[in-house]
């Protein structure tokens, strides 16, 4: 009985959902269904029309957040009986912290004042929100209790650094600085954050730690302080003992351990190869090596990876996590560099290609045409209805990686942008 009335239930959210895509303030959430519906999956050759388009996104998203940081993404659509709000979300500390790196690599790459000007507001916006014990709040501006957390910290700490290296202000490597010691004082001996949670997922140590981990070994880098270096080790140790023998990673998911995100999934990858170049720990790489080995086969042949992955790498999920796809298409193609193996490149491009696909450049909504997708179809589960300056982030920084590696001319700017 109780299953029966829950199918009932099920069915009967389905077809109010069905009618609420026709409420007026979703006419751009139907706009882009209708193209998915319409356009045959023809995955295409990553070009630099593709990142000018993004970074273009990226902008708009930090325009109409109006502080100097980005926009958390643009919501299309809400799901019935819910409350979540539409149009342009709030400024989000964790991502704008990461987009910076990626603004100023577009605007030196291809004499972008613009976006170097942009890079610069977003790291005056992080340094004004630091907290007074050295680290970064979770969730978007204005979204509840402002505490600081581990995986945020970690990540803002990447456009410190990266800011710290053109600018070389004493200001931004005392904020750095700070932000390790944070990360020091929550991390434990095994390499595990044992406090600065995050309030806006499942509590509890996590693998995707990892890249906080590299944000560390970076600084380390920078100030030549070894107890971050040290500190970036043990966080590789972590994530190395909870990797399974066929590749797979526990205790790595924001919610879900036993089918992660493919997002998470890049996160650790992310990670642990940097850490393993950084420190020269080979069996970082191998790690990532296994992992990426068994991810391969999971690539459809038009670059569908499905957006949840089980323990025994299998499909938990029908759509696609754009996010984890960007991210691993990044990491294959570093891989390619580092190994010279060939079905690392032609899997990132398959990937990357898959993601270049969904990138809307036609349709003629401002808040939508450029950005990257939650999932794919748009109605996934993860970044629902949702355009996400991350999705974004990470799809222009493995499209700067492909074009580098497949020696694409640079010198076509934003002004020669095609649709």
């Amino acid at each position: 009985m109780r299953s029966t009335i829950q199918g009932l239930k099920k069915n009967a959210r389905a077809i109010l959902e069905s009618f609420s895509a026709y409420a007026p303030e979703h006419r751009n959430a139907r706009q882009m269904l209708h193209a998915e519906r319409i356009t045959p999956l023809a995955p295409v050759l990553p070009q630099p029309r593709h990142l000018h388009a993004a970074i273009s996104w990226i902008k708009k998203a930090q325009d109409a957040g109006n502080s100097g940081g980005v926009a958390w993404g643009f919501r299309a659509r809400r799901p019935v009986r819910t409350y979540l709000p539409l149009g342009w979300i709030a400024p989000y500390p964790e991502t704008t912290g990461y987009i910076i790196p990626t603004m100023l690599r577009y605007g030196e790459s291809y004499q972008d004042e613009d976006s170097m000007r942009r890079a610069r507001r977003m790291l005056d916006w992080e340094l004004q929100i630091q907290l007074p014990d050295g680290g970064m709040q979770g969730g978007v501006i204005g979204a509840g209790a402002v505490q600081s957390s581990t995986f945020v910290t970690g990540q803002v700490l990447f456009g410190l650094l990266a800011a710290y290296q053109l600018y070389r202000e004493e200001g931004i490597r005392l904020a750095a600085f700070r932000a390790g010691e944070f990360l020091l004082s929550c991390l434990d001996e095994s390499g595990r954050f044992v406090k600065g949670f995050s309030l806006f997922c499942a509590p509890g140590a996590k693998v995707y730690e990892a890249r906080t981990g590299l944000a560390l070994a970076e600084l380390a880098e920078v100030t030549g302080e070894e107890s971050f270096r040290r500190a970036a080790s043990r966080i590789a140790e972590y994530a190395l003992s909870m990797q399974n023998p066929n590749g797979w990673f526990r205790e790595n998911d924001l919610d879900f351990h036993d089918r992660p995100l493919t997002h998470t999934i890049g996160y650790v990858l992310e990670g642990l190869h940097g850490i393993g170049n950084l420190t020269h720990r080979s069996d970082c790489i191998r790690a990532v090596q296994k992992a990426l080995d068994a991810i391969m086969p999971l690539t459809d042949s038009n670059g569908f990876l499905p957006g949840r992955i089980r323990e025994d790498w299998t499909a938990a999920v029908d759509w696609s996590c754009l996010t984890g796809s960007a991210q691993i298409a990044g990491v294959l193609l570093r891989m390619y560099h580092q190994t010279g193996r060939s079905e690392y490149l032609e899997a990132g491009r398959r990937l990357l290609g898959f993601v270049c696909f969904t990138q809307e450049l036609r349709i003629g909504m401002p808040e939508l045409d450029g950005g990257i997708r939650g999932s794919f179809p748009f109605g996934g589960e993860y970044g629902q209805w949702c355009v996400l300056n991350w999705a974004t982030k990470f799809f222009c920084d493995s499209i700067m990686e492909y074009l580098q590696t497949t020696s694409l001319p640079l010198s076509t700017g934003p002004a020669s942008m095609q649709s």
